[in-house]
């Protein structure tokens, strides 16, 4: 990582503001190098300023508020013993800073293209004082995102945004819009925005999080026809553009300042090893090899980037995607590569009021601290976000001792009633195994306000309540109960109709949320990601080769779609194919898990409860089945109801 030439300037700073008999805690700047050198650990913090999360408190053009902030956080930082700040300076395709590519942004001001009032230049602000603090500044970017409130944000984009004045380089997708990765001319747009912010500021490193392509749907297909020769498959054609922003940024900004720290944070999981060999062994989460066409493995085998920071935002001890496993992945994939590791820490997680969840308290972190230290390839954390830290004043507490700053006399907090809290026997522990109900045939979807709306693509709230209801134990005890929460997603406030469900998963390690901390319910779930979904239930057998045309060996689902074939849970369409990319029905989705239940559909005499369900209709006994609570006897072929709840 970069050294401070303005060490000296730092250290004359604060000798005389000492001399003026103004207290300031300090800690040295630096961290484990970027290219090939080595000095003390990276510590650094997250300062989100999309929404104002971190920064600053109010939408102002008063330049005495937007320091006063900087300030508050920046001090804030330095007494945890934080060695550096990664700055959210282009949230959202527009800029902390007066720039000639992107304008002011509404997160700073309130209104896009509005400056701070007598010409003040918040992001030098922040470089200036994070210095003169012993602190590295790291601008943060975002590379293609435009918009996170649809339609009525881009709607009120400024007349010489990027994205008005070049229409054609703009994608609509899940509601929001983005620029198109596979178009050189936006590659070569952003890869200019970086070096004007490496020009124009003395920066310790440019940082990019993992919003790249921000879903398989996204509607690159002219682009692709265009600029796809040489490529048969789409999403190595994906990747192959990311790769190439990722590698020509790099170039670029250490040609201008060869000692700039370069670095990303991905999705702390590139593949799981059943979708790829080199993968970890992991299953059912995110992975950003396929989801958002991320090949991060290869960038750090290339040497393209100078640190690579997975967002490892599960526990010690996860079901399917255990922090232990994912971190030491990681420390395999960088060694001797002269690339640096550092972890992305979710503290945003911690401080959960629920003893028997596993983000209760700050254990959790502190365990990850403590395991990160047995690995010497991790030479530093990076932590998510400033203002939850701040508000946690055990978090505070942890890193103050952690990071060497106990000195620093912390603000009192009332002692604990009590420093054991007893588990309840009652409650399994979210590592204990789970398993679907294949015995009992309860109702496990619903339909609303007398519709099931069977055509409808099936949203992973949907997909979560449903596997919830099903989810029992070793001895076949249901294992929901119904109480709210949010999982821990930031999109949730614990008042939707699915947040016990959302946060019963996310307990349990069902299904996992996306890097920006939101679970997004109301996206749309594929056909292979439910398959995936339900295949993580069951202890797969020797599983033999796919046999749809349309899933070559190599994708990221291939073992359980072959799974789910091999057991009779689908059969693929007329034409022979499985479409796994395809948006997955209400009906479809039924049918499918059904299947992997055993339970037979047939006819019935029990009415159907929803009106848009033709007796004609393909899936009536599917869903019939799966809606229906009942009693059975069956001799594997047939069932007979013996009763049923109307």
């Amino acid at each position: 990582m970069r050294t401070h030439w303005k060490s000296l300037l730092a250290v004359l700073i604060l000798g005389a503001l000492a001399l003026a008999g103004l207290s300031v805690s300090t800690q040295p700047g630096a961290s484990a190098a970027g290219n090939g050198g080595t000095q003390e650990e990276f510590r650094a913090m997250w300062v989100a300023t999309v929404y104002r999360l971190d920064y600053p408190s109010q939408a102002t053009t008063d330049p005495a508020v937007l320091k006063r902030d900087a300030d508050q956080i920046l001090q804030g930082c330095v007494d945890m013993g934080m060695n550096a700040v990664i700055l959210q300076v282009r949230p959202s395709a527009d800029a902390l800073y007066p720039s000639e590519y992107y304008p002011w942004s509404k997160y700073l001001t309130g209104t896009q293209g509005t400056a701070p009032a007598d010409g003040f230049d918040p992001l030098a602000y922040w470089v200036e004082q994070a210095h003169a603090l012993g602190l590295e500044l790291h601008a943060w970017i975002n590379p293609f995102r435009i918009t996170k409130s649809g339609q009525s944000e881009f709607d009120a984009l400024t007349a010489d945004h990027p994205a008005k004045v070049h229409p054609e380089w703009v994608v609509e997708y899940d509601g929001n819009y983005y620029f198109d990765p596979g178009l050189p001319e936006v590659r070569e747009y952003i890869v200019q925005g970086a070096e004007e912010l490496v020009r124009n500021y003395d920066l310790d490193g440019i940082h990019l999080d993992d919003y790249f392509y921000p879903g398989s749907g996204f509607n690159d297909a002219a682009t692709y026809a265009a600029y796809g020769a040489g490529f048969s498959d789409l999403g190595d054609w994906r990747r192959d553009n990311v790769n190439q922003l990722v590698k020509t940024l790099g170039e670029r900004l250490h040609a201008i300042d060869p000692e700039l720290s370069y670095g990303i944070s991905p999705s702390g999981v590139w593949a799981d090893k059943s979708s790829l060999p080199e993968g970890s062994n992991t299953t059912g989460g995110y992975e950003s090899y396929y989801a958002s066409y991320a090949d991060s493995r290869k960038w750090v085998k290339e040497g393209w980037i100078d640190y690579i920071c997975p967002q490892i935002y599960w526990y010690i001890g996860h079901k399917s995607m255990d922090y232990a496993t994912i971190a030491r992945w990681w420390a395999d994939t960088v060694k001797g590569t002269g690339v640096s590791l550092y972890i992305g820490m979710a503290d945003y997680q911690a401080g959960n009021n629920d003893p028997t969840n596993p983000w209760y308290g700050i254990t959790a972190i502190q365990k990850q601290l403590e395991f990160n230290d047995t690995l010497s390839e991790v030479t530093g954390e990076v932590h998510f976000r400033y203002q939850l830290i701040a508000a946690n004043s055990d978090l505070v507490q942890l890193y103050r001792e952690s990071y060497g700053q106990s000195q620093v006399t912390p603000t009192p907090t009332p002692e604990p009633t009590s420093t054991v809290v007893p588990e309840p026997t009652a409650t399994p522990k979210p590592s204990d195994p789970i398993y679907l109900n294949t015995v009992e045939h309860t109702a496990y979807i619903e339909g609303s306000n007398g519709s099931f709306r069977p055509e409808a693509s099936l949203s992973r709230a949907e997909a979560v309540a449903m596997l919830a209801r099903l989810s029992v134990d070793e001895q076949g005890k249901p294992l929901y109960s119904g109480e709210s929460g949010t999982g821990g997603f930031s999109d949730l406030t614990g008042e939707e109709w699915y947040a016990p469900y959302v946060a019963f998963a996310a307990q349990y390690g069902v299904v996992n949320g996306y890097p920006d901390g939101t679970f997004r319910p109301t996206q749309s779930v594929s056909r292979a990601e439910l398959v995936k979904l339900i295949a993580a239930y069951f202890d797969a057998a020797e599983i033999g080769g796919v046999s749809f045309p349309d899933v070559p060996a190599d994708y990221w689902a291939a073992q359980p779609i072959a799974l789910a074939a091999q057991e009779g849970w689908v059969s693929g369409y007329p034409d022979g194919t499985f479409r796994p990319d395809q948006n997955v029905s209400r009906a479809e989705a039924v049918k499918m898990l059904n299947h992997a239940l055993g339970r037979i559909a047939g006819q019935r005499e029990a009415a159907m409860p929803f009106d848009d369900v033709e007796d004609e209709y393909w899936a009536y006994e599917e869903i019939l089945e799966a809606s229906v609570s009942h009693t059975y006897e069956s001799d594997g072929q047939q069932e007979q109801w013996l009763s049923y709840e109307p």
